[in-house]
């Protein structure tokens, strides 16, 4: 059994929310299931949160900023932040569609993409992180046991 949940969370991680289908040949309980695609949803997004964070902080800027490549990177996000129509859309995202777009994310796009895109466009990270995890545990849970309970069983 423990080797299937591995199974199932390297596939998600790969695939995404793809991979429910796909994990019920490979375990027909949708306990296990479960519990190996909320383990590999939240391990990708772990991973990417770790990077994310460290490629948004100071010290890496000014390390890359040395370089001649770096530097013309940093002054893109630089302008990027300073730009009002972004500032303006990302705050009416975090205010209107963030919450939702963490809560299903699991189910589209994955939460490796959602993780990503959230980091690449600068929106409120915790809100992100609190819904994302919510909508690993019940939102996937439930495609999970609904997927089980009209296809499989």
């Amino acid at each position: 059994m423990l080797v299937d949940i591995i199974r199932i969370a390297i596939i998600c991680v790969i695939a995404g929310s793809i991979s429910i289908p796909v994990s019920f040949g490979i375990n027909p309980s949708p306990w296990v299931v479960w519990v190996g695609n909320a383990l590999g949803s939240l391990l990708s997004a772990f991973v990417v949160i770790y990077i994310g964070d460290r490629i948004m902080s100071n010290k890496f800027r000014i390390r890359i900023s040395r370089s001649r490549i770096g530097k013309k990177i940093v002054i893109a996000f630089d302008e990027g932040s300073e730009n009002k129509n972004v500032i303006k859309a990302q705050g009416f995202i975090n205010q209107h569609g963030l919450k939702l777009f963490a809560l299903f994310c699991p189910i589209f796009p994955g939460v490796l993409l959602s993780t990503v895109s959230v980091y690449l466009l600068g929106l409120d990270k915790q809100t992100y992180k609190r819904w994302m995890f919510a909508g690993v545990v019940f939102v996937s849970g439930g495609y999970v046991f609904s997927y089980w309970l009209f296809f499989v069983k």
